[in-house]
């Protein structure tokens, strides 16, 4: 998998903000740290005082719980006409990675359906920490839309995109390989299709980033409470290319398990670039595209390779 480089990437503190407001010299700081890393990185480390270490612990130990059920009480969750939601396990992209995923929406009971097929005799406390932690960080990722969108002077938008946004929750295991002497493939190198994805890991370190020098280098959290935010393919192509979406894969080694916890919020339907994002000095880039069917690239070899869709299929 070649050398790896110890970069670090750029950590943004989003602590404290509820009396800082566009137009104040924090907000206009923390959308400059936000656009710098996007357009460079196409990626951060977020900091945010509201994930507290309690609730974090809290999490990843009901995660852990989770995964630790029988295997056929967990295929309980399987999607079969949806291979990438439900509970799924060592597919192709991710061969040591077993998922469950699920639509989420708030009041929409999505992870008392989940805790219902796994405990039907109820898990109270399983219900009341995830949504809790989602609660968190569906604030994140508005408070990151608003600085990235507000730092390319398009932030009037996000009403409108926000009445086609939907998400995804992620809770995901890597298995051990057992040993220090190589490492294995959790997930295969890929850029994610939607508009943002938020993830946050246990102590195991595994998630690798490239740069657009085509270097990877392995992404160590600076805290146990910290996130690491991407910006997906959908967002580089609205944002006409100003904004990176990083190639980026988790490898695996050693003997202990990594445990994930991922957030895709996507925008469905037809996406076109802004026209404020056109200029002569930035010529539009792209076709409008629909942003269902980014995911296809992942079929083929140049998506194997972590091709962009939006250079591949919407280029103009």
């Amino acid at each position: 998998m070649g050398s790896i480089s110890t970069l670090k990437l750029p950590l943004i503190d989003l602590s404290d903000l509820d009396g800082s407001k566009p137009g104040t010299g924090r907000w206009e700081s923390l959308q400059s740290q936000v656009r710098e890393a996007l357009e460079e990185f196409g990626c951060f480390e977020a900091l945010n005082d509201k994930m507290t270490l309690e609730l974090h612990n809290d999490a990843f130990q009901e995660l852990e719980a989770l995964l630790e059920l029988p295997i056929d009480v967990k295929h309980r969750f399987d999607i079969p006409d949806k291979p990438y939601d439900g509970y799924f396990e060592n597919l192709p992209r991710s061969p040591h990675c077993e998922v469950f995923a699920m639509n989420y929406a708030p009041n929409l009971g999505s992870i008392e359906g989940l805790a219902d097929l796994m405990w039907p005799e109820g898990n109270t406390r399983f219900c009341d920490t995830m949504n809790k932690y989602v609660t968190r960080v569906l604030e994140m990722d508005s408070l990151v839309k608003k600085l990235a969108l507000g730092s390319l002077g398009v932030d009037k938008y996000l009403e409108s995109l926000a009445k086609s946004i939907a998400y995804n929750f992620r809770l995901m295991r890597y298995a051990t390989p057992g040993t220090e002497e190589s490492k294995k493939l959790g997930i295969r190198c890929h850029r994610d299709s939607n508009f943002v994805t938020i993830l946050h890991h246990n102590h195991v370190n595994g998630l690798e980033v490239q740069t657009k020098d085509g270097c990877w280098f392995e992404v160590a959290p600076s805290s146990a409470t910290s996130f690491i935010v991407l910006a997906g393919e959908s967002l580089y192509g609205w944002s006409n290319g100003r904004l990176h979406s990083p190639c980026h894969r988790v490898t695996i080694s050693g003997h202990k398990a990594r445990y994930c916890i991922g957030f895709f919020s996507a925008i469905q339907g037809t996406m076109q670039c802004p026209d404020e994002l056109v200029d002569d000095q930035h010529p539009l880039l792209f076709k409008p595209f629909d942003v269902a069917d980014l995911p296809r690239i992942y079929r083929t070899k140049e998506g194997e390779s972590g091709a962009s869709a939006m250079d591949t299929y919407y280029r103009i």
